[in-house]
């Protein structure tokens, strides 16, 4: 398939000014703090509530895609209705958490930040490893490439958001689950920070945040908050299952009364709330089982790495144009096939500068699931066999992201 023909059917991820990615280059924007990377967003996403801003506070759900904020809009209504902008963005490709989340913390895209996906080949290391935990795919041994000499802190391909707003005295301070404060993905996202501050539940989070911003109060700051919750549900329930839209009722409900209208005056003053996510979900009732298909085995030098969503192929010597057409042939309902080198020349996992590395971890061939069709094998569905929805590829309900802003002064 051409690779312009993808924007016939795709979410193409805007890397020019509307996506999760160039929300860095925005807070250093807004606090006045030269920033390399991805340029700021469109200057009306952000522009008209920015005068006199000394501080930022962004939030980030993750997996509150836009189709949840639409479906759950008139219970919402309450806070929506005070935003001063209420717009949605694209994620990033491939649309998933240690991608979107290593583009929110560096303002980079995934082929210049290089990471590319929840499993990649780390020919360093010469194996395929699970990004969140960094432990091979093959068991769980968390942080066991850290053991293996892999450096968190500078595995990234590009500056940290904290160490480029800290070159111009502007702190920044982060909020997440205490249980992941000193994994190794944060330890990676989290370069520069002032502090990285562990929470037990969303209260807490919103109390804490709070607490900062009154003792922080009249100082520049950039605070970055993070909770997982509407993801995990997603994942378990459905994106539109009870219990999570339930969820995201009580985020939304805890943000405005035990956050924001307990703030105090000082707390407020010269202070921008931004919400976002990092992605969304689909549900997948779908799958290809690699196992039905030996005559696509037989062509890979191994496993699919990437997701089940969006996986990257590695064909065994001179097999790379019979794998695309088998998959063009026999799988063209459920996925669309590209090749790597061809979907990074054209910009879909970012714009260059491209780091050196990205081409190996994206394997000879680019694999994107259409409608609810997910590519694993039998024994990837035992793992995950309670698993009813993710993300990853490019469909609306997987790319699209809200993001609203409210000025708090006065609030």
């Amino acid at each position: 398939m051409c690779m312009n023909k993808l924007s016939d059917e795709f979410i193409w991820p805007a890397y020019d000014g509307r996506s999760i990615a160039n929300i860095p280059a925005t807070v250093a924007d807004i606090l006045h703090a030269p920033f390399h990377g991805l340029p700021p967003l469109a200057t009306e996403l952000w522009q008209p509530l920015a005068a006199g801003v000394k501080r930022v506070v962004l939030l980030v759900l993750d997996a509150f895609g836009w189709n949840l904020l639409q479906a759950e809009a008139a219970n919402l209504d309450s806070l929506r209705q005070r935003a001063g902008i209420t717009n949605h963005l694209t994620s990033v490709f491939p649309s998933t958490t240690v991608a979107a989340l290593s583009s929110l913390w560096t303002g980079a895209a995934p082929a210049q930040h290089g990471m590319v996906g929840f499993t990649m080949f780390l020919a360093d290391f010469a194996v395929v490893t699970e990004m969140i935990r960094f432990t091979p795919v093959f068991a769980h041994h968390p942080d066991a490439l850290i053991d293996a000499g892999l450096d968190p802190e500078t595995f990234l391909q590009w500056p940290g958001l904290a160490e480029q707003l800290a070159r111009y005295g502007v702190p920044t301070y982060s909020f997440k689950g205490r249980e992941i404060v000193n994994s190794a993905l944060s330890k990676m996202h989290g370069r520069g920070l002032v502090a990285d501050q562990g929470v037990v539940s969303f209260a807490d989070m919103l109390w804490q945040m709070g607490q900062l911003l009154h003792e922080k109060a009249g100082e520049p700051l950039f605070l970055f908050g993070y909770w997982p919750v509407i993801d995990t549900l997603s994942h378990f329930r459905r994106w539109d299952g009870a219990a999570t839209r339930a969820e995201a009722r009580q985020l939304f409900h805890q943000m405005e009364h035990e956050f924001l209208n307990r703030l105090t005056a000082v707390a407020r003053q010269d202070t921008l709330f931004f919400i976002t996510a990092d992605h969304g979900q689909i549900a997948w009732p779908d799958a290809i089982f690699l196992e039905d298909h030996p005559r696509l085995q037989e062509m890979l030098f191994m496993r699919p790495t990437g997701e089940h969503r969006v996986s990257y192929l590695y064909a065994k010597h001179g097999r790379t144009d019979d794998i695309l057409h088998y998959l063009q042939t026999h799988l063209g309902h459920a996925l669309v096939a590209v090749r790597s080198d061809e979907a990074l020349a054209a910009g879909l996992f970012g714009p260059a500068p491209h780091t050196a590395v990205a081409l190996d971890r994206l394997g000879d061939i680019t694999v994107i699931m259409r409608g609810g069709y997910r590519l694993l094998s039998r024994a990837q569905e035992k793992k995950a066999w309670q698993i009813v929805g993710g993300h990853g590829s490019m469909t609306p309900a997987e790319m699209l992201t809200p993001w609203l802003g409210f000025r708090l002064d006065g609030w």
